[in-house]
């Protein structure tokens, strides 16, 4: 364990030979039937994992869980690799997830998801145990599920609650999203003492800026929903994106030029894809290289989901196909 990045990225690139290649991938999607699919995932390196999913009678639910726990395993250790302020800089990166999956309780608590769903859709890469999300997402309203995070001292916790209350006040979910962004790229840029980091964040800020601006285009700008952070977007060019003017946002601005909310998260996704890789080549002894096998990652159990549900219902390959390039 050590503060030492050199260290860390061996490590690291290690764990990265045993992601699944594109031919692997193919090979998954050009499964006949699911027991296929199972066969060739019992072949690689995640078999470990998935004993459950192979068993007589398993489904899509033990799938579901045998990557989760990959998932869950390999982010694990990445952050066990490091210590002191490269734990800090890598812990960042997983309070993403918390991001997330907070963002995901608030959307299924509000929408009336069962539990049961809700649950499985979590990311279990964070740092708020599972325990605690499940906690959250059984309490079966906003408020108790606040007080469950509150009780973590989780960075997010106080935006939540906040957020909270800005939905009530104004039945708006995206106050309470936009809340929670702004409180964890604040706190993330803070406590980054790396510029690549630094830069990626900037970039997702960017880029979560220009997705906010694309969805309030035409009900006119609200400076309270701006993240500050981002290097392209400033609060100036944030409110003439929400006019629909695209100028001044460099490429970002191909996000609000797609026809499409779902083109739009695909080029958003595309955009970070590529800061990611820039991460790794610009910085191959700080925390580029973990930045990109995260995200690397988490990618890989995402199209392995997809693949899955495919072949467990007869979607053809075509489709598939699809679903997995814009994943």
């Amino acid at each position: 364990m050590a503060d030492d990045y050199g260290y860390i990225n061996a490590r690291i690139k290690m764990m990265r030979t045993q992601l699944l290649d594109g031919r692997a991938l193919e090979a998954a999607m050009g499964a006949q039937t699911y027991p296929e699919f199972l066969r060739l995932l019992s072949e690689s390196e995640l078999s470990g994992d998935l004993s459950a999913a192979t068993a007589q009678g398993a489904g899509l639910p033990e799938l579901d869980q045998g990557l989760s726990k990959n998932f869950f395993e390999n982010v694990e250790k990445v952050y066990r690799l490091a210590d002191g302020d490269a734990k800090t800089e890598i812990g960042v990166l997983l309070q993403k997830w918390d991001l997330v999956n907070l963002k995901s309780i608030a959307r299924g608590l509000t929408s009336g998801r069962s539990g049961e769903d809700l649950l499985g859709s979590l990311i279990p890469g964070g740092t708020i145990p599972m325990t605690t999300l499940q906690t959250a997402v059984q309490a079966g309203d906003l408020a108790a599920a606040a007080t469950a995070i509150t009780l973590t001292g989780h960075p997010l916790a106080a935006a939540f609650r906040e957020g909270v209350g800005a939905y009530n006040a104004s039945g708006k979910l995206l106050d309470l999203e936009i809340a929670l962004d702004q409180a964890y790229y604040r706190y993330a840029l803070r406590v980054s003492r790396n510029t690549s980091l630094r830069r990626y964040l900037s970039r997702e800020v960017d880029i979560t800026n220009a997705l906010t601006s694309r969805s309030l285009r035409g009900s006119g700008a609200n400076p309270a929903l701006f993240v500050e952070g981002g290097r392209s977007i400033d609060a100036a060019t944030f409110a003439r994106l929400t006019d629909g003017d695209p100028s001044g946002a460099g490429d970002v601005a191909a996000v609000l030029e797609a026809a499409t909310p779902a083109e739009a998260e695909r080029v958003a996704r595309g955009l970070l894809d590529e800061a990611a890789r820039n991460a790794a080549a610009g910085d191959p002894l700080g925390v580029g290289v973990a930045i990109d096998y995260l995200r690397r990652k988490e990618q890989e159990i995402a199209k392995l989901r997809l693949i899955g549900r495919g072949k467990f219902y007869n979607v053809p390959d075509e489709d598939i196909r699809q679903e997995v390039a814009q994943a």
